[in-house]
């Protein structure tokens, strides 16, 4: 291996090592301010993948900019990363976000507007109720117009109804 790979391998360890000790030393109030490297890297995710995911999360939720509807944002959060993990769905965030016909936000180009700090913390609170098992594996779809007929409803959420599949 050459030098100075050897060296860029060492720095992304010392900044893993420093982004863990900072998300473990710190309670979620502070958390939640993080930069985004850090909550993604708590996430297990690269700054792309976290913040197309937020991007996401945010229109989906009809772009609300406060915190009135996290609740919404999280459920979001969790159908795109169970997408993730199903093996009905592509096996990346981008993957499932850019699947033909599934999320109306990502062809229209409502998720190229920014992403708000309730829309980060979803995704870390989506991730950390899903390792939990708070959230079941099979929720797998919502829609702002109706439960799915082939679907086993799950709950109404800010303005979507969420299913199980």
């Amino acid at each position: 291996m050459n030098k100075a790979i050897a060296i860029g391998m060492t720095v992304i360890i010392l900044l893993a090592d420093l982004y863990g000790i900072i998300w473990s030393s710190c309670d979620d109030e502070v958390r939640k301010t993080l930069p985004i490297a850090i909550q993604a890297y708590a996430c297990g995710m690269t700054e792309t993948e976290f913040e197309y995911l937020a991007r996401v999360v945010q229109a989906e939720s009809n772009g609300t900019t406060d915190w009135s509807d996290f609740e919404d944002k999280v459920l979001i959060a969790c159908v795109i990363l169970n997408r993730r993990d199903s093996s009905s769905f592509p096996n990346t965030i981008q993957g499932v976000l850019d699947q033909s016909g599934q999320f109306d936000t990502t062809y229209n180009g409502w998720c190229s507007t920014s992403y708000t700090d309730s829309s980060k913390w979803a995704v870390v609170i989506a991730m950390r109720r899903l390792a939990e098992g708070e959230v079941p594996d099979n929720l797998l779809y919502f829609n702002c117009q109706g439960y799915f007929s082939w679907a086993e409803p799950y709950c109404y959420e800010g303005g979507n109804f969420f299913s199980l599949g």
